[in-house]
């Protein structure tokens, strides 16, 4: 059976968390470091106007195509980084992959109160795991607690329910763990350990979740790399 290699990773702009001034970590090398994988699900890929994005020249470095999804205006100027009207740049989620890919429909989870972005989108991609034909979705959804994540979540659970073979959902949930996967019923966690704030870490908001032929091997929450997420790693095996 083919094995897969996934890490996901909310990379924060390239900004380090506030209580470290949100000052640039070294975000290129950073990645290069979980360039293993066979796959990345990317969050808060910053994209500066005018500027280089990161996220994309890593991607052209280590060999990867890349799908992306911008969410909207955002902006590094202030104390914490996020969506900005005025902003310099936009942000949004990638899926970066060494695997032969292709980009679907993704599912529409928002609106939901106080959500920056009235569509919430994620990225949709089919991927090609050694002949075996596996859905991925990358996912980022509002940290508008309580009512954005859960009433999110519920609408990504309809909206996959259809999705037949091998389907792995990789990203910032915004939620925890136990509640997460009750709303995502038929799905199951790959990876369990505390992810955020990544300095010293109380709970896990980011997620690699597995449905239909899909084996765990391992996977593991990784140090702390500079964002106020740490990544997560998981390896599989489908079919």
């Amino acid at each position: 059976m083919p094995e897969l290699e996934l890490v996901t990773f909310n990379t924060h702009y390239g900004r380090r968390p506030p209580s470290a001034r949100c000052v640039p970590y070294d975000l290129g090398s950073v990645l290069d470091e979980l360039a293993s994988a066979d796959v990345l699900s990317v969050q808060e890929v910053w994209r500066p106007d005018g500027g280089p994005c990161l996220v994309e020249r890593f991607a052209a470095r280590q060999g990867y195509e890349m799908h992306e999804i911008v969410f909207g205006r955002a902006g590094v100027d202030r104390r914490w980084p996020g969506f900005r009207h005025g902003g310099g740049g936009t942000v949004g989620i990638a899926v970066l992959s060494r695997l032969p890919m292709r980009s679907c429909n993704g599912p529409v989870v928002g609106p939901t109160w106080r959500d920056p972005i009235a569509a919430r989108r994620l990225l949709h991609v089919e991927l090609d795991v050694g002949g075996v034909t596996t859905t991925l979705i990358g996912v980022h959804l509002t940290s508008r607690l309580p009512y954005g994540p859960p009433q999110q979540l519920r609408r990504l659970a309809r909206q996959t329910a259809d999705i037949g073979g091998p389907a792995v959902l990789a990203g910032d949930c915004n939620f925890w763990g136990p509640p997460a996967q009750l709303l995502l019923p038929g799905w199951a966690r790959a990876v369990r350990g505390r992810s955020w704030p990544a300095q010293q870490p109380h709970s896990q908001i980011d997620h690699v979740f597995v449905r239909g032929p899909i084996e765990v091997v391992d996977g593991a929450v990784l140090p702390d790399v500079g964002s106020d997420h740490r990544p997560v790693r998981a390896r599989l095996r489908v079919g």
